[in-house]
């Protein structure tokens, strides 16, 4: 069983906990770090853990073999890095870092370490994205034509300014680190990578200096077109569509449907089954880090992730002007 501690202590840190401490047999949350003691102590008690009062003390443990990350974005490649020559496997929430050259810079850390290094995109272990995925390798869809996609949320509007997203460097283009990364993901888990970025970011609603809506266009290495909506300050909205000659998908990815449109005849029934997406990427760190298969999103993936976060931001900062990435990299 993997030995793991959990850092950075908070609202997600928790969810990832839930998922599966005392639930399954591959990974068991042994300790806690935050620099808050109160933090500490309401982790500790709620799922049975001990805690660390430093970061370093928590590295240099020899009883722990893995760290779990929900810490600030602008402090990933940091603590990647640290936990990774302390001889930790790494599993870090999504965005992997706020540039692709820190999150380079992080993921050779942990091969230099021999360490395994897992970003958690769990909407890949949707069962949604995962029938999305094996429809596009048997040729369901014919030639793919155009993805499009909005992630969105209000929370923003309840921002003050002590709030550690609330400002335009933990949430740069406002929603893109928090929400819109989860649909740049799995939007280039189906088309490959992006070659070409236009977008635009507003301040419409919060009171905070940060955008609250963003929108981008794509174009995928693949050949297909695409676009990216996500606002922080809109009611709850969660889609992934996807159009091709034989066949166009509409997916609602959390909810758990998917319905398609085939061309020429009726669509063929899907079921779609729960995922508990969290428990699901969580054990896949855990198996991977004990010489079970490598962890889905492969480092060179996230860091394409966040070269396209990277790209919507100068885009909007120039009025939509085009921002031309490097595919390769992203293979």
């Amino acid at each position: 069983m993997l030995r793991a501690a959990s850092i950075g202590l908070g609202w997600w840190s928790d969810e990832l906990a839930g998922a599966v401490q005392g639930k399954t047999d591959l990974l068991r949350i042994d300790s806690c770090y935050s620099r808050s003691q109160d933090k500490r102590n309401a982790f500790a008690v709620k799922f049975g853990t001990g805690q660390h009062e430093t970061f370093e003390d928590l590295l240099a443990d020899p009883a722990l073999d893995a760290v779990i990350l929900s810490t600030p974005h602008s402090l990933h490649g940091e603590h990647v890095t640290r936990a990774a020559q302390a001889g930790k496997h790494v599993f870090v929430e999504k965005p992997f870092t706020l540039t692709a050259e820190s999150g380079r810079r992080a993921a050779m850390a942990c091969t230099a370490a021999g360490v395994v290094l897992a970003v958690g995109q769990n909407r890949r272990f949707s069962a949604v994205g995962q029938i999305l995925k094996t429809m596009l390798e048997a040729g369901d869809f014919g030639t793919v034509l155009h993805l499009e996609s909005n992630f969105s949320v209000p929370s923003a509007l309840a921002y003050t300014a002590d709030r550690w997203r609330a400002n335009r460097i933990e949430s740069p283009a406002g929603g893109l680190a928090g929400l819109g990364v989860h649909m740049i993901d799995l939007m280039c888990w189906l088309a490959g990578p992006v070659v070409s970025v236009s977008a635009q970011a507003k301040r419409r609603a919060v009171s905070v200096d940060m955008d609250d809506t963003t929108s981008a266009l794509f174009e995928f290495a693949s050949g297909p077109t695409g676009y990216l909506g996500t606002s922080m300050a809109c009611p709850n909205t969660s889609f992934l569509n996807l159009y091709g000659t034989k066949a166009n998908a509409f997916a609602r990815v959390d909810a758990n449907e998917l319905e398609l449109e085939v061309a020429g005849g009726q669509a063929p029934a899907r079921e779609v089954a729960p995922v508990d997406t969290l428990k699901a990427e969580l054990e896949e760190f855990a198996a991977a880090c004990t010489g079970g298969p490598a962890f889905r999103v492969r480092p060179e993936e996230a860091i394409h992730n966040v070269a396209v976060m990277e790209a919507i931001t100068a885009s909007a900062a120039t009025g939509m002007a085009p921002v031309v990435l490097d595919a390769a990299a992203g293979n």
